[in-house]
């Protein structure tokens, strides 16, 4: 072999090594740098995901301030020209007794109004222009009808830093003056001090959209003092600028600073409040430092020795993945339990209804939880935590999976669709977890309660992906599984959300209603069953709302019964009887006598005559033509009393009926003290004749209507609907019959066409 070929050979020999080298390299590379990435990635993905629950702590304390505040303006509004200044400077006083609010102030438009601090006196004739600017601008902005928030400010006579709240008060729909409070910021710098944020290697801090510090974190890793973020040089000028430019148009923001030879990522993220942003540090750099030496060190030795290049590129490889699987730990795991978080379940639940809609969704709550960590510490209450997820690893099993949420919310994604499986096995579940008081020596009884629903019967929502509509469905489930005191699983109903949302809206359009005129005025007729006439009425309350469509009693009088404001109705119903009668006259008819029902709250408003007595003076008709209407609860209470407020209402003229007689526990007895002009028997009376013993439900009637003549009292039967009812109630010997048989209610207009004006 000659030098050529040698020469050839060792030419071919270093350029396959240099070759081999520099591939390893670049794999070796392309590892790092990938690794780099999902580092930074993962690290980024972290920062903003604490910075975001930051976020929603302060938010949701700023929420509950505020909703706490509107709950107690709701209670304040009243009518300027009755009101008590110094009892309602009281009243202010007593609810800043039971608030966390430093102090509490109410303020008319005049500009004036009172203030009161925790355990002090109430400062009277407070002037507005005296206060603080930036209480002056939540408040003025109050008075336009728009709640507010304040900017941080110190309060002297307080001596601390507050943030203030201020909303309107309504009258009648117009704004009358602001309820406004103030609350030291300590909440909130407890919620930044959070230790445990990015798992205790991090902080954060409350800025201005200028950069100015609101609220400073303890844990500060700069010692020296600086007014805003931009003071010394620790952050680089181009990154000054860029995060100005963020700032300024309301964005989010990463960044980084050097202290010490140190480098530290920073986020910045918009509170949407008042310009404000929450600046987290996160200072686990060093920790991921050592992790880039080894990158450095794997090229170095690459470099230096071949023959490793291949032990140091699986070396790299591994230590990849150990840590990316660490890193999606981080990510995806609830540290204290270990098991799933919600973000991590949601896109298992998600990929399992992609594949299968046969599977129940549960929300589990522990009862008193807070009561667990106050009374028996947090490490304790941990341990349980971990107990009730040891317990759903065991009861789970294949193709079913748990999540915690948070605090000690657990969500479940079980499969079956049959109810009675699916409580039995979650009632064993409940039982399993209540074992922690034997197993740990509690003489405590731990209990839970769970919300389900299945992802079979469920309705999609197009916002919303399946997993998020079906613990939608659980979380309305929970809230009535949360109103029992021991084990028990409530399982969503569609028609029980949806008599919600009814309820909920009855409740908060009632009063608009009323005063919209939504509340329509039907009659039904009776029967004169001695002279086959219409002779009389019932006024019966229907309410149409603007778009046409019909609420029906059954919907809202429950509610009103309830909530009181059955009162106001009923006297609006009574009112629009008068008016009428008075238009029957006016048109030169006779009018037919209208029966109208009175609730037990309302014939017993002091009141009450009062009002009878305006109606009469103001549609100025007899009043004979108007009979009330009360139910026979009424007599078991004090017949005296009872009797004595009939006969001030009959020696007006009105004519008195007792309703639904038979319906609830009146007796011959009591019907016999009784000073009233007409007796409505129920339907369930004609109801017994057609389904029960009709010959003792007959004995039974004709006694009681024997008896009412014989006390010249007529009687009127409710829910005629065949003509056989109509015979049978004739032969007895009833005087009126009332029911579908004759008519169903229908509008005034279509009464008074029908039968007054034809």
């Amino acid at each position: 072999m000659n030098e050529k070929k040698i020469r050839r050979r060792l030419t071919r020999i270093t350029v396959l090594v240099v070759v081999t080298v520099a591939v390893l390299l670049a794999a070796a590379s392309i590892i790092s740098a990938s690794l780099e990435r999902v580092l930074s990635d993962t690290m980024e993905e972290q920062i903003k995901s604490e910075t975001e629950e930051y976020k929603i702590n302060i938010i949701r304390k700023m929420d509950a301030d505020m909703q706490t505040l509107q709950t107690l303006a709701s209670f304040f509004e009243f009518s300027t020209d009755t009101m008590s200044y110094e009892n309602f400077s009281k009243g202010v006083y007593k609810a800043n007794e039971h608030n966390g609010f430093s102090r509490m102030g109410y303020f008319l438009k005049d500009g004036t109004g009172i203030r009161v601090m925790k355990n002090q006196n109430i400062d009277l004739n407070v002037k507005v222009s005296k206060l603080s600017q930036e209480f002056q601008k939540i408040i003025e902005k109050a008075w336009a009808g728009e709640s507010g928030v304040s900017r941080i400010y110190y309060d002297q006579d307080l001596d601390m830093k507050i943030i203030a709240y201020a909303v309107p008060v309504y009258n009648e729909g117009e704004v009358v003056g602001v309820l406004g409070a103030s609350t030291d910021i300590q909440v909130f710098e407890e919620i930044l001090n959070n230790s445990t944020a990015l798992y205790g290697k991090g902080y954060a801090h409350l800025v201005g959209d200028d950069g100015k510090f609101l609220i400073r974190s303890e844990r500060n890793v700069i010692q020296e003092e600086a007014e805003t973020i931009y003071d010394g040089s620790y952050l680089p000028d181009e990154e000054k600028n860029r995060i100005r430019s963020c700032m300024s148009s309301g964005k989010s923001a990463f960044s980084y600073f050097t202290y010490e030879g140190m480098n530290y990522r920073i986020y910045l993220e918009p509170l949407n409040i008042n310009n404000w942003y929450i600046l987290s540090v996160d200072t686990t750099s060093e920790r991921s430092g050592s992790l880039y030496t080894i990158l450095l060190v794997t090229r170095v030795t690459l470099y230096a020795v071949l023959a490793l290049a291949a032990f140091l590129l699986i070396y790299g490889y591994c230590l990849f993945k150990q840590n990316t699987s660490r890193l999606i730990k981080i990510a995806y795991h609830d540290p204290c339990t270990g098991a799933y978080n919600s973000v991590r379940f949601m896109e298992e639940a998600n990929a399992a209804l992609e594949v299968s809609r046969s599977y129940a969704g549960i929300e589990m709550n522990i009862r008193q939880f807070k009561f667990i960590n106050e009374i028996f510490g947090r490490a304790q209450a941990n341990r349980l935590l971990v107990h009730v997820k040891d317990v759903l690893e065991e009861k789970l099993g294949e193709g079913e999976f748990f999540g915690r949420d948070s605090a000690d919310r657990f969500l479940i994604l079980m499969r079956g669709t049959d109810r009675e499986e699916v409580e039995c096995r979650l009632l064993e579940i409940m039982n399993s977890v209540g074992d922690f008081s034997k197993l740990k020596r509690l003489n405590y009884r731990i209990r839970l309660y769970c919300g389900a629903a299945f992802a079979d019967t469920m309705e999609e929502i197009p916002e919303l992906s399946p997993s998020q509509t079906l613990f939608l469905h659980t979380s309305f489930a929970l809230n009535t599984a949360r109103e029992g005191h021991q084990n028990n699983v409530w399982f969503y109903n569609t028609a029980v959300h949806e008599n919600e949302i009814m309820q909920n809206y009855v409740e908060t359009h009632m009063e608009q209603a009323l005063h919209d005129g939504e509340f329509k005025l039907y009659l039904q007729p009776k029967k004169n069953l001695h002279t086959g006439n219409i002779a009389s009425a019932e006024a019966l309350v229907r309410w149409q709302r603007a778009d046409g469509t019909m609420i029906f009693p059954n919907q809202f009088i429950p509610i009103f019964e309830q909530n009181g404001f059955c009162v106001p109705l009923d006297l609006y119903m009574l009112e629009q009887v008068f008016r009428q009668i008075r238009l029957w006259m006016d048109t030169g008819v006779r009018p037919i006598p209208i029966s109208v029902n009175q609730s037990k709250l309302l014939f017993y408003e002091e009141d009450y005559m009062k009002n009878l007595d305006l109606l009469i003076e103001k549609y100025e008709i007899p009043p004979q033509y108007v009979t009330l209407e009360i139910l026979e609860g009424l007599a078991l209470e004090n017949v005296d009393e009872l009797n004595r407020k009939l006969s001030l209402i009959r020696s007006k003229g009105f004519r008195v009926s007792m309703d639904d007689f038979g319906s609830g526990y009146s007796s011959f007895n009591t019907l016999g003290k009784l000073q009233i002009d007409e007796l409505k028997l129920d339907r369930a009376f004609l109801m017994e004749l057609s389904h029960g013993d009709p010959k003792r439900q007959k004995i039974i009637m004709e006694q009681i209507v024997e008896m009412a003549k014989r006390l010249n009292i007529s009687t009127v039967v409710e829910g005629v609907e065949t003509a056989e009812n109509e015979e049978l109630i004739s032969e007895l010997g009833c005087d009126y019959g009332q029911g579908y048989l004759y008519s169903r209610p229908v509008s005034a207009g279509e009464f008074s066409e029908k039968y007054i004006m034809s």
